[in-house]
């Protein structure tokens, strides 16, 4: 009982609150992250298990032919039918661009819709899509589009009643953060809608369930039959590119969750070192009754043994609170809703808690346990014991390990450290040049700031370091998810096209042209496509080479013209000309990508067909012109055989938006894109995200904050007996409030100038690495993020310090002597 007496005590004197305030934070920040990303794996495994709506799919980008379908019913298969698309939907002033699933009678096979009849319903199960003539809308399309259950809307040349809200469906695509609107309709209805022409995008998925054995021996008889434009996929398929997804997103997540813990075990070990130094004499003397250095270490270790699971145990609970309003905030992204958690995560937090104590709390109590009672009382530190740096192993080391299990790789444990160590060496070098600098020239308040800076160099480093991740974390957030999209449109070319036409059919080809043209619009030619696989290169299956390229994994937008495209540029080879009227030109990127030179000959399946053609010529592309772009251009008249739609890109000035109205209402099998809005939707969709990231990063501001508040304490004697002996010689209290002003500002502006540099350089690479953009200089950044700091790190450390210099300096003096 005698631990918990003395804890008690402690605690009501203060000593061990910044110890659990720390503790809490570290804690709370890993189990809330652990929490989140359980409950994000669990929605998947749970949706990769029904996301098929079926035991096994045939997916198509062609409809299958009859006599497949009809060996499945041979051998007493269930089967159903969906057919998916993208398509401009209207309702009167209204547009909105949707994602179209057209499901037959019998779908789902496996699983169950959820819908509603009206909005303030709750959802029910039914086991059967929309009757014809009727259609189901996502909630989110409702308000888009001014609609409410009971009124019309058209899709294609045909009109529908919206009969109910679509809350689930079991085979919501293969992306679990899929976020198309989704419209569902009867496929009975689809042919009347004319939508669909040759060379449309569109995925036919054949849904089949059944005897085990009979699946067995009728896939064993289909595959193969299929062709490269189509693939069976069953539950052990999974999600591979969602769960690739988001290892990436908890990586990221528990890094940064690391950098708060490891700031917080910083708190927790200043604290821990204080208070084994004020306990000092306490344990002298309780050495000096015969208290032995086990007994003393019993009492200590319980004491703190006893504080870590209490604060564990908030730190827990608080944990889950704050994922499970991340999850409310995020609801909206996820189809399936998030199951709860199970117990892993309070695992996780609490060996963040154990790594806390055992790392930066007990070594500090471990020495004071080791405490020569006569040298404490006589206050005589000329003999220190030189294994005292021993105790500074557990602390990295729990770390190092801690890091390494939550990221689950060395190499991201490495490269962290390392991005640390850097950070590190740059808070020393600007620590270095404030103190050296000629401030203290002004003398007054800033002399005794600087005096307080040169004196405590080592804590500085270690301040502006802390202080510098923190920020460096939330600037390059807040500028890649705001600035760094500004900065896209505005290199973008004057009056680039910024609306798309696609799925245009041959018979309307004339008459979109007419209208486009009778409104003067700056438009790009209509460019004909088909989509094709490729399949080999100089007769090899590009089946090893598609394991290095993403690109050619799905199928590609197959284009001929006899003009080479404005801002395209040949770099090899030679363009179509008399001499010249057959071949294939293929982007220089994809092609350096998957080695392909001059002269190679590729073959491609086009809606099960195959072609040749030799490579005549690379071209570089500029992607940031927003005119239609092709990997592959062929010469004219080599795809002719092929059905194709056209596709064309124009600007449209904002005043002139209702040409939209009147191009849909005439043309209504047309899709438009609008990039506007997109790139708003994509604006809004990274700040929500956003928000869920930068309340883990500002967990790393609080962590600096507590690693400030204990290393000021840790130095309160210090500071306090400067004050007194400044006040005793005539120095003023405001005084002394103005150099601590001055001193955790200089410090904050520090810490915000090392985040601007590391922000500016994250900001450069992104630009020019990730999104292919000339950089530009961020003036702003530099001056919010020294202002950011001052404020922060001025305001905090000032308040730290008030008390000690509040002290009457005679109390204080009598007290040191």
């Amino acid at each position: 009982m005698l631990p918990l007496k003395l804890l008690g005590r402690d605690w009501r004197g203060g000593e061990l609150a910044l110890i659990a305030t720390a503790l809490v934070l570290a804690v709370s920040c890993v189990t809330a992250i652990a929490h989140f990303s359980d409950r994000l794996t669990r929605a998947m495994h749970i949706q990769s298990q029904s996301f098929l709506a079926a035991e096994r799919v045939l997916q198509s980008s062609t409809e299958v032919p009859g006599e497949w379908l009809n060996k499945a019913g041979e051998m007493r298969l269930q089967q159903a039918e969906t057919v998916e698309f993208a398509s401009m939907l209207s309702a009167g002033d209204e547009f909105q661009f949707a994602s179209v699933k057209a499901v037959s009678d019998g779908y789902p096979l496996v699983g169950h819709l959820e819908m509603r009849a009206t909005p303030d319903e709750e959802s029910r199960e039914t086991h059967q899509g929309p009757t014809p003539g009727q259609v189901w809308l996502e909630a989110r399309l409702l308000p888009l589009m001014n609609l409410e259950i009971g009124d019309q809307l058209q899709l294609g040349d045909s009109n529908f009643t919206v009969a109910g809200i679509l809350d689930h469906e079991p085979d919501r695509g293969t992306n679990l953060f899929s976020m198309g609107a989704r419209l569902m309709m009867n496929q009975a209805d689809l042919a009347a809608t004319h939508i669909l022409q040759p060379g449309s995008r569109v995925t036919y998925r054949y849904l089949f369930a059944g005897d085990d054995a009979a699946l067995k021996r009728y896939f064993e008889w289909l595959k193969p039959q299929l062709t490269d434009h189509q693939r069976v996929i069953d539950l052990e398929e999974g999600q591979p590119r969602v769960a690739r997804t988001l290892d990436r997103a908890e990586s990221f997540l528990f890094l940064a969750a690391s950098l708060a813990v490891l700031l917080a075990s910083v708190a927790v070990g200043l604290a821990a070192r204080r208070y084994g130094l004020r306990h000092a004499n306490y344990v002298a003397v309780m050495k000096s009754l015969g208290a032995g250095k086990n007994k003393i270490l019993g009492i200590y270790i319980g004491q703190m043994t006893a504080l870590a699971l209490i604060a564990t145990a908030v730190g827990l609970a608080i944990g889950s609170l704050i994922q499970s309003q991340a999850v409310n905030l995020l609801e909206g992204f996820f189809p399936v809703t998030p199951p709860p958690s199970g117990w892993q995560p309070l695992l996780v937090g609490l060996a963040t808690g154990i790594a806390c104590v055992i790392g930066f709390a007990l070594p500090p109590l471990f020495r004071l346990a080791q405490t020569d009672p006569m040298q404490t009382l006589r206050q005589d530190w000329s003999n220190p014991d030189k294994r005292e740096w021993l105790g500074l192993i557990p602390g990295p080391l729990s770390m190092l390990l801690l890091i390494w299990w939550l990221s689950g790789s060395i190499a991201i444990t490495v490269a962290l450290l390392a991005g640390l160590g850097l950070l590190v060496a740059g808070a020393a070098v600007i620590n270095r040049v404030l103190v050296r600098g000629r401030l203290a020239a002004l003398g007054g308040s800033w002399r005794i700031a600087l005096g307080s800076l040169q004196r405590r160099a080592g804590f500085n480093t270690l301040l502006i370091a802390a202080f510098g991740t923190g920020l460096l974390a939330m600037l390059a957030m807040f500028y890649a998810r705001t600035a760094l999209i500004d900065e896209w449109k505005m290199q973008l070319p004057e009056n680039a096209p910024n609306h798309f036409l696609i799925n245009i059919a041959p018979f309307e080809l004339d008459g979109v042209k007419q209208k486009v043209e009778s409104r003067n619009l700056e438009g790009t030619e209509f460019y004909p496509m088909v989509r094709g696989r490729l399949i080999a290169v100089n007769g090899t299956p590009v089946d090893e080479r598609e394991q290095k390229d993403g690109a050619i994994r799905r199928e590609l937008n197959l284009s001929w013209t006899d003009t080479l495209p404005a801002d395209n540029k040949i770099v090899a080879g030679e363009w179509w000309n008399d001499n010249l009227d057959e071949g294939v030109s293929v982007e220089v990127e994809v092609a350096a990508r998957l080695g392909l030179s001059l002269g190679d000959v590729l073959r491609f399946s086009i809606g099960g067909l195959e072609t040749e053609a030799k490579i005549t010529s690379l071209r570089t592309l500029d992607w940031n012109s927003m005119r239609p772009n092709f990997f592959m251009l062929f010469a004219p008249g080599s795809l002719d055989t092929f059905p194709a739609t056209y596709i064309q890109s124009f600007y449209l000035p904002p005043e002139d938006n209702l040409f939209i109205n009147e191009l849909v209402k005439n043309f209504p099998s047309v899709s438009i894109i609008e990039l506007d809005k997109i790139l708003e939707n994509i604006r809004e969709t990274i700040g929500q995200v956003a928000i869920a990231v930068e309340s883990v990063l500002a967990l790393m501001l609080v962590a600096g904050v507590l690693v400030l508040i204990a290393g000021v304490r840790a130095s309160i004697a210090e500071r306090l007996q400067e004050a007194a002996v400044i006040r005793t010689l005539g120095g003023r209290r405001q005084l002394l409030i103005r150099s601590l002003v001055i001193e955790f500002g200089l410090l904050g502006i520090a810490a915000g100038l090392l985040a601007a540099i590391g922000t500016e350089a994250t900001l450069a690479v992104l630009t020019q690495r990730v999104f292919d953009m000339p950089f530009h200089f961020h003036p702003g950044l530099w001056l919010l993020g020294p202002l950011a700091g001052a404020l922060l790190v001025g305001t905090a450390g000032t308040l730290a310090c008030r008390s000690a210099v509040s002290q009457p300096p005679l109390k204080v003096l009598r007290e040191l002597a």
